[in-house]
């Protein structure tokens, strides 16, 4: 009996030893995080670093140059050639996009910003960001960097895109890639950041690509552009 008695603890201290293995080793993996809170890090992660600086949006030949403000929840787009101030105010539970006199842009948002460049005001809106029933679809590396994709869904009909699907770096919340699909469920177009740049201290984006898709065929991309920051802007 006693004997009995001592190869039972033997076997649960055994289990115990074997559960605190697979832990340490990573077979038993951590709970995956929570969509709705990852985006939550992204948006906050959007307008975290303030700073004032050049830019660019580059389609062929065609340039169009800005500067970007941002800062207290605030992305304020200034564009030249032609002149246009759009302001985009990030919220805790929706974002806005706001003209020169501070009035809400409501019609237009499909326009692009800039002729050419791929960029409408909805996507500097960042608005997907917000839409219900995130969904996680796993962990990725993008460029090297451990990421999170989620897919997003409209509530409504809407929006130019049915799903939207982002890449969130692990560490720092930012984004590093966007999906977006119409509503035939095909890629329609792509944001990817390219490269990152250090502007007094903190990392900024330094080049995004984005590109546009012919309808059906994700493998050819019909136009190409790219949005560029340039460095700090001249007092």
């Amino acid at each position: 009996m006693r004997q009995e008695m001592m190869i039972r603890v033997a076997m649960r201290a055994g289990a115990v030893v074997v559960a605190a293995a697979l832990c340490a080793s990573g077979l038993v993996a951590a709970p995956d995080p929570d969509p709705e809170e990852l985006l939550r890090v992204a948006r906050a992660a959007s307008t975290s670093n303030d700073a004032e600086v050049q830019g660019r949006l580059r389609a062929g030949e065609a340039v169009t140059p800005f500067s970007l403000r941002v800062g207290s929840g605030k992305l304020r787009f200034t564009f030249a050639n032609p002149d246009r101030v759009l302001e985009v105010r990030l919220g805790d539970e929706s974002s806005g996009v706001y003209d020169a006199r501070g009035r809400e842009v409501q019609k237009g948002m499909m326009e692009s910003v800039a002729e050419g460049s791929g960029v409408t005001v909805e996507d500097l809106s960042l608005g997907f960001l917000y839409w219900p029933d995130a969904r996680l679809l796993g962990r990725e590396t993008v460029k090297t960097r451990p990421s999170w994709n989620i897919e997003l869904r409209p509530g409504k009909r809407g929006s130019e895109f049915a799903i939207v699907r982002v890449w969130l770096d692990e560490e720092s919340g930012a984004l590093l890639r966007i999906e977006g699909f119409d509503w035939q469920g095909h890629l329609s177009r792509r944001f990817e950041v390219v490269s990152g740049q250090r502007i007094d201290g903190k990392w900024m984006l330094k080049q995004m690509r984005i590109e546009k898709f012919e309808p059906g065929n994700s493998a050819r991309a019909v136009s190409r552009s790219y949005l560029e920051i340039l460095g700090k802007e001249s007092s």
